[in-house]
C-alpha cells in the first residue's frame, strides 16, 4: 500500500491531553475557535472511555479531515445538501484534491487516499455524526437505508464469519444483529479489492546463528573476552524469545526479573511467563504488616516505584501489548507461556540468562536498577539502567542483521517480526496441528494466524509442480504438451 501523504492538517491539530484517570491521556482537536468539545464529550462516554490511544488517534484524524474540509468547501444549507457535501467529500478523499495539472482549487493539497482507509474514515464519522445526532436531535448527516440484495449479501457473510470465531456467539441478540445487516448508509465508500492474504516473509533460518554469534558481536571485542563481553546478551536473549518463543518485540520488555525460572520439567531449561502488565498477578512482601500479598501488577508498579505499566505510557519507554491470549487466568495470575521450538532452545536461554543476570545486570551501579523492576535494560548513556526501550532494540536489530551482510526490512523478513514468522513457519512444517500452533502463537482464533502459516508464493508453485508431477505419475495427465519451440514454430510465418 502507498504511504499516504493527504492527512496533514490544515485547519486543526490534534493533541494529547493529560487526563485523571486516562494514563495515555487524551486526544484533542484544537481549532482556531478552541477545542472541539464534541469529540472531547463523545471520546468520555462510557463505551468509548476505555479506548486506546491508537483509537482516539484515529478517530480524531477522521473527524479534523472533515473539519478541514468543510472549512476549505463551505457545506450548502440543508440536510440533503449536506449528505451530498459529504459524497463530495469521500470522493476527494479517493481522488485527491490535486488535479493532474497540479491546480487544487480547495487549497487542501489532499493526495489519493487508499480504498480501505477512507472505507475507516467515513466509519468514525458515522459514529461521531450519529453521536451528535443524538445530543442534538439535529438530522442525521449519513442516514441508514435499505441496503441492497448485493449489500446484504455481503453484510450476512461478514455477520456469519465473525460468529464463527467469536467465543460469545451464543450471546447477544442475533435477530438484531441481523437486521442491522439489512442497513446501509446513504453514503458510503467502495470495497477495498480483496487480496490473498499471503505469509509474510520470515527470518532466514540459515542466517539466525549468524545474527546471535556476529551479529550482536560487541564492536571492539576481541575473541579472547569471556561472552558476556564480546556479546549483548540483552538483545541476544530477546531475539531468541522472538525466534524460538515466537514473542512479538514488545512483549519480552514487559518481563521482570522474577518472571523466569526453571523449568520444572527440564532444569536445564528457563520457564518464561508473559504476565499481563496490568492484571498480570505479583506476589510481594508487604513491608507493613509482613505478609505475602498478591497485588496486580499496575498496583505493584505504582505503589513501589510510583510508575504505570509501560503499556499505558506515551513516551518512548511505551512497550505494547497485544491482549494474546492467556494460558492462566485471574485466579493463576494471568499470563502466558513461552514455548520452546525446538525446547533444546529453552536451555540456551538458560544459559544466556545466567551470563546476562551475574555479568550484566551485575556489573551495573544498584541504584540504576532501583527505579522498576524490569528485566532488559539500557546498558550504555545516562540512562543507563532504565528500563529497555523498543525502539533501540530495533535499531540494535538491524545493525545486527547488516552487520551480517543481510538487507534490513519487512519484505526480507528481517525485521523484529520476522523472527516471529519464523517460528510459526517452522511450526507448520514441522506438521504441528493449527490448534496447537494457536496456543503457542497465543492467538484467540485459528483465523488470527493466517497470516503466519499461509503458504507463500514459492511454496504455492511448488506445490503445483508437485501436483502435476504426481497426475502425470498417475497417468492423468495429458499424453503431450506443446513445447516453447513447437509453439513459436507454429506461429512463425
Amino acid at each position: 500500500m502507498a504511504r499516504v501523504i493527504s492527512t496533514h492538517p490544515r485547519f486543526h491539530d490534534v493533541v494529547t491531553l493529560p487526563i485523571r484517570g486516562r494514563p495515555e491521556g487524551l486526544r484533542v482537536v484544537v481549532t482556531d475557535d478552541g477545542v472541539l468539545i464534541s469529540l472531547v464529550r463523545w471520546f468520555s462516554l462510557g463505551r468509548n472511555e476505555r479506548r486506546s490511544l491508537a483509537w482516539q488517534t484515529k478517530a480524531a484524524r477522521a473527524v479534523g479531515l472533515l473539519y478541514d474540509y468543510l472549512r476549505a468547501v463551505p457545506a450548502p444549507d440543508g440536510a440533503a445538501g449536506q449528505r451530498e457535501h459529504l459524497s463530495r467529500f469521500v470522493g476527494h478523499l479517493m481522488a485527491g484534491t490535486v488535479r493532474h495539472d497540479g491546480s487544487d482549487p480547495t487549497g487542501l493539497g489532499w493526495r489519493r487516499m487508499p480504498w480501505g482507509q477512507v472505507k475507516e474514515v467515513l466509519r468514525y464519522i458515522n459514529e461521531f455524526s450519529d453521536y451528535c445526532t443524538d445530543e442534538a436531535d439535529v438530522p442525521r448527516l449519513n442516514p441508514e437505508v435499505a441496503a441492497t440484495f448485493a449489500e446484504r449479501v455481503a453484510a450476512f457473510r461478514a455477520l456469519d464469519a465473525r460468529n464463527s470465531h467469536s467465543l460469545l456467539k451464543h450471546l447477544g441478540n442475533a435477530r438484531a444483529a441481523y437486521e442491522k445487516a439489512t442497513k446501509s448508509r446513504l453514503v458510503t465508500a467502495p470495497d477495498a479489492p480483496m487480496v490473498r492474504r499471503e505469509a509474510s516473509v520470515a527470518f532466514p533460518p540459515e542466517h539466525f546463528r549468524d545474527l546471535l554469534l556476529e551479529g550482536f558481536r560487541v564492536p571492539g571485542s576481541s575473541p579472547e573476552d569471556p561472552p558476556w563481553v564480546r556479546h549483548n546478551l540483552r538483545d541476544v536473549l530477546i531475539a531468541l524469545l522472538q525466534r524460538h518463543g515466537g514473542c512479538r518485540a514488545s512483549e519480552p520488555l514487559h518481563i521482570y526479573t522474577r518472571d523466569i525460572v526453571r523449568d520444572p520439567t527440564n532444569p536445564h531449561a528457563a520457564h518464561v511467563r508473559l504476565y499481563h502488565p496490568e492484571l498480570g498477578r505479583y506476589t510481594t512482601l508487604n513491608p507493613v504488616t509482613g505478609r505475602i500479598e498478591h497485588v496486580t501488577r499496575a498496583e505493584y508498579l505504582m505503589i513501589a516505584y510510583n510508575r504505570i505499566p509501560r503499556n499505558r505510557m506515551t513516551t518512548k519507554e511505551r512497550a505494547g501489548w497485544k491482549n494474546l491470549m492467556l494460558d492462566a487466568g485471574p485466579r493463576h495470575g494471568n499470563y502466558a507461556i513461552v514455548r520452546w521450538f525446538p525446547t533444546v532452545a529453552g536451555e540456551w536461554f538458560w544459559e544466556f540468562l545466567q551470563m546476562y543476570v551475574r555479568n550484566v545486570l551485575g556489573a551495573l551501579p544498584p541504584e540504576r536498577l532501583k527505579g522498576h523492576p524490569y528485566l532488559f535494560v539500557n546498558l550504555d548513556g545516562e540512562n543507563l539502567g532504565a528500563p529497555y526501550r523498543l525502539g533501540a532494540y530495533h535499531q540494535n536489530l538491524e545493525a545486527a542483521v547488516r552487520r551480517i551482510g543481510l538487507t534490513y526490512g519487512k519484505d526480507y523478513g528481517t525485521t523484529s517480526h520476522g523472527l516471529r514468522h519464523r517460528y510459526a513457519q517452522d511450526l507448520k512444517a514441522a506438521g504441528v496441528p493449527n490448534s496447537v500452533i494457536k496456543v503457542c502463537l497465543h492467538h484467540k482464533s485459528l483465523a488470527a494466524q493466517e497470516t503466519y502459516t499461509a503458504p507463500d508464493n514459492h511454496t504455492v508453485h511448488a506445490e503445483l509442480n508437485r501436483g502435476w508431477q504426481r497426475l502425470h505419475d498417475s497417468g492423468g495427465a495429458p499424453r503431450t504438451l506443446l513445447s516453447v519451440a513447437a509453439v513459436a514454430t507454429t506461429l512463425t510465418p
